[in-house]
């Protein structure tokens, strides 16, 4: 009931915002996401869950990630081939640093 219509797209924005202080100065980091799906193609709410899973699964399959277990992905072996390959695919995060 809820279809997209002929060439009408879904579009994702995320943005995270950090700060972070230190004994001589602050700073603040904006980190934006902005994504599109395709018309009559996946949304991008699809490819912005969907990519990010089937890479890492990939990558096990494959024994580029070592690790075994449930992981979380704040290690750079596995967010790294994994934000490369969903830069690839037109997906990134654009940061300021101020």
């Amino acid at each position: 009931r809820m279809g997209y219509a002929e060439n009408e797209r879904d579009m994702l924005i995320m943005r995270h915002e950090f700060g972070a202080a230190y004994a001589d100065h602050s700073e603040m980091t904006t980190s934006t996401l902005l994504a599109y799906g395709i018309p009559g193609g996946d949304s991008a709410m699809a490819r912005t869950v969907g990519l990010p899973a089937a890479i890492a699964a990939r990558l096990l399959l494959e024994g580029t990630l070592q690790r075994k277990g449930v992981l979380i992905p704040i290690l750079p072996e596995v967010f790294e081939p994994v934000l490369a390959e969903l830069e690839r695919h037109g997906i990134r995060f654009e940061e300021d640093c101020q």
